[in-house]
């Protein structure tokens, strides 16, 4: 999982808050030990800078980032229940074409994986949200491919999914 930035772990944090409330988001945490603190802040900001340094942006072994992975992925399942999982699956795969074998960025492929990268985010983009499937995607990414979504993120956003993309979109 790539490090993610505190601007990337507090948009993470706000939308898990909406989709949730802060009051079942936090009862949620404390119940998975996740939080030192039963003490519930008022906002989603003090609460993402808590959980923050105690996953250290979900890179260090904490309760906390367990915690987050599991609401994220349950988030993630409950927007995306109408969509096949095959349709994602055959997303991935463009992905990985454009990525050697220790999932780096193919240098001449780099205009290819800006269009896979489009497809997967308007794919879970037209079932969610902008800021959820490109939270998403940076998640699953490899360190080198979430720099590349970092550095292209308008392009891949503004990325028109092809007419294969659509037909599979369809299916």
């Amino acid at each position: 999982m790539p490090h993610v930035t505190s601007r990337e772990f507090d948009t993470l944090i706000q939308l898990l808050t909406e989709q949730y409330g802060l009051s079942t988001l936090h009862a949620r945490l404390l119940k998975a030990n996740a939080l030192v603190s039963h003490k519930r802040p008022a906002r989603w900001q003090p609460l993402a800078n808590q959980l923050y340094q105690l996953s250290a942006g979900l890179r260090r072994e904490h309760p906390a980032r367990y915690a987050l992975e599991m609401l994220w992925q349950e988030l993630v399942s409950e927007t995306t229940e109408g969509v096949e999982q095959e349709t994602f699956d055959a997303l991935a795969e463009r992905i990985n074409a454009c990525l050697t074998e220790k999932f780096e960025v193919i240098p001449d492929r780099q205009t290819d994986l800006i269009a896979a990268l489009g497809a997967y985010h308007h794919t879970l983009a037209s079932v969610s949200s902008a800021d959820i499937a490109y939270i998403e995607i940076l998640l699953r990414a490899s360190k080198d491919v979430a720099q590349f979504l970092r550095e292209h993120k308008e392009e891949v956003r503004a990325a028109v999914p092809s007419s294969e993309q659509v037909q599979l979109e369809d299916t």
